[in-house]
């Protein structure tokens, strides 16, 4: 099992990139304020972890005030002073504290630090590089914005919440999601924190003892993932739900080697950003969101309350995928080109869910002659019904499903065959001696 990083234990790193420039000598005095008292001090150079910071405390003289939500600084001193601790009998001894006196000080804005080695398309090909199987980028946004979070607002505590489906698989791949995603994040982030914190939920009491985190406020941001359907009496307990992650047909293959230092680089450069709405922007963007809603939503009957908050939500995690500051109209376009066809992907799940009550093993509609497919016969399953839906044709010709399924993936015989399965099983209708088909719900 891989060994999970301790960001407040680091000596020699790994660093960030942001993490570099600030710990250079020239900017010793620059970071995150941290408040021990209305007037004194310490800076960190990452505002989610105690480790590093400058060596000092910085004391403000009466004459000078700075607000108490202010972050990212850069201080100019008037003198340091040094308290010596020398042992009885001893010549040699250390310091203890070292105090600055503050002259002045000039805040400065995060995203002017550097950014992240990884381009967004690398970071994401990254996430998914400990799976082996039919991998999809959609996968990889889904977790990305889980785990990017959104920053705590107007609106309440931050953070994502989740629901993971496995359309391919069974609990026991849910439960190597929850060890993967795990493995994508620090420790500090897995336990209580105040700046962020990240909870699976997969049992009644989970659940319940993070609804209590989430109302308390305990954390600026809170991303949770049902890992599990909960039952309806657990209504009252479910937070709100604002990405589905469905897996592909993939398998985990654990790494040994820990967590990479450039997702490590890439999510917390990205995290620094508190995107926003600006004024001018408001009224049309909320316009925007309701439609948006609709359209996205329009098929679905399971617990995903995409209201505006939590569409914005949504919206604020998007853009610390693409590490931006502000919100506009078309920045709004294109995160909803991104999540349109997870929530298309979504409906053929729910779809399926819905006679069986079950999101985690297939196949999700039951039949009196067969209660499992086999793996070729889902994918076919899954391209039919997709066919369905974007051509608006009740019957999909057999060369339609020939075409958007390579050969690499599955040979004319395996084809013949699932199609074969799927009719015997009442999967499929079957028409025009078997030249069309079509799904029979």
């Amino acid at each position: 099992m891989p060994k999970t990083l301790h960001l407040n234990k680091r000596v020699k790193g790994p660093w960030t990139n942001f993490e570099c420039q600030l710990l250079k000598p020239e900017n010793t005095h620059v970071g995150w304020i941290e408040w021990i008292d209305d007037r004194h001090f310490r800076l960190k150079k990452n505002p989610f972890v105690d480790h590093p910071s400058s060596p000092f405390i910085y004391e403000l003289p009466d004459e000078l005030k700075i607000p108490t939500e202010e972050g990212l600084i850069r201080v100019d001193i008037d003198k340091i002073v040094k308290e010596i601790n020398l042992p009885r009998k001893r010549t040699f001894g250390n310091y203890t504290n070292q105090y600055c006196t503050v002259d002045k000080y000039e805040p400065l804005k995060q995203d002017e630090l550097p950014k992240p080695h990884l381009t967004k398309d690398d970071f994401l090909n990254k996430l998914i590089q400990s799976w082996a199987g039919d991998k999809s980028i959609m996968f990889s946004k889904e977790v990305a914005i889980n785990i990017l979070s959104c920053p705590k607002s107007s609106y309440g505590t931050g953070g994502i919440g989740a629901q993971s489906f496995t359309p391919y698989g069974s609990k026991k791949d849910l439960i190597s999601l929850n060890k993967y995603v795990r493995g994508l994040l620090p420790a500090e982030f897995l336990k209580r924190n105040k700046k962020y914190e990240y909870k699976p939920i997969s049992t009644t009491s989970i659940a319940e003892q993070t609804n209590r985190l989430f109302k308390g406020g305990l954390s600026d941001e809170i991303s949770y993932n049902y890992l599990f359907t909960l039952s309806p009496q657990m209504k009252q307990s479910m937070l709100s739900t604002q990405i589905p992650i469905i897996m592909p047909e993939v398998k985990y293959t654990s790494d040994k080697l820990g967590l990479d230092r450039d997702i490590l680089d890439y999510h917390m450069g990205a995290m620094l950003f508190t995107p926003y709405i600006e004024e001018m922007y408001q009224d049309r963007i909320l316009d925007i969101i309701t439609r948006t809603g609709k359209d996205m939503l329009r098929k679905s009957s399971l617990q995903l309350p995409l209201d505006a908050s939590g569409l914005l939500r949504l919206a604020y995690a998007w853009c610390r995928l693409e590490l931006k500051t502000n919100i506009d109209e078309e920045d709004f376009r294109k995160m909803k080109n991104d999540l349109e066809p997870i929530y298309r992907e979504l409906f053929d799940v729910v779809e399926d869910a819905k006679l069986s009550g079950k999101t985690y093993n297939i196949p999700l509609t039951q039949t009196t002659h067969k209660t499992a497919l086999s793996i070729n016969a889902n994918k076919v399953y899954k391209e039919v019904k997709k066919l369905s839906r974007e051509s608006n044709i009740r019957r999909i010709p057999r060369k339609n499903i020939r075409a958007v399924i390579p050969q690499k993936e599955i040979s004319d015989y395996d084809l013949e065959k699932a199609l074969s399965e799927l009719v015997n099983t009442g999967y499929l209708l079957s028409h025009k001696n078997k030249t069309e088909f079509e799904t029979a719900n």
